[in-house]
């Protein structure tokens, strides 16, 4: 039987299937393909089509790729300067076309607002961390000062016992043996 394989790609890079499954021939693999892109795009099995969104797989056998669809919604082809070798030779009249000549410009400034994206996402994370690190900090303050609070009651509470058996000597005796020492100021 035949060996295929199910790689993915986002932009430039290629995540490549290293081992592959056998079936047995083309259409059988391509439904496969399908199936997988379902599953990974249908949201009550917890796909998200928009998580895939600019992700292709690209299906191979031992002779190349013979088969590629994207895998989320929408199908967002990364443009940049450089195209893979492989898409220049399946249609090589295109690459030399008068208005492909002209929109060179174009793949270089989506190029540009893919890498400021980038920069912006890895931004937003980085402060989404930060965020996350001041919210700890905040809920150990929080903790803290409810053991203050509940330290302060006892210390008043103390208080108010000692004041009004003053007189009593055996009251002042067993308060302070109850009261818990004081802390260094």
């Amino acid at each position: 039987m035949p060996h295929y394989f199910f790689h993915l790609a986002y932009g430039t890079r290629t995540v490549l299937d290293e081992e592959g499954i056998e079936l047995p021939d083309r259409s059988a693999a391509r439904a496969e393909a399908l199936a997988a892109i379902s599953e990974l795009s249908d949201a009550p099995t917890g796909g998200n089509s928009r998580r895939w969104a600019g992700w292709f797989l690209q299906l191979a056998d031992e002779q190349g790729q013979f088969f590629r669809t994207p895998i989320g919604h929408p199908a967002l082809e990364l443009a940049t300067s450089r195209r893979p070798a492989e898409e220049r030779s399946l249609n090589p009249a295109s690459a030399t076309s008068p208005a492909r000549q002209g929109a060179t410009s174009a793949p270089t400034e989506v190029a540009e607002l893919v890498r400021q994206l980038s920069t912006r996402q890895q931004h937003a994370a980085h402060i989404l961390e930060h965020s996350r690190r001041l919210q700890h900090q905040l809920s150990t303050l929080c903790a803290a000062n409810e053991r203050i609070r509940a330290r302060a009651r006892e210390l008043v509470a103390y208080a108010r016992l000692v004041t009004a058996k003053s007189n009593d000597a055996g009251v002042l005796q067993m308060a302070n043996a109850l009261a818990p020492p004081f802390p260094p100021i």
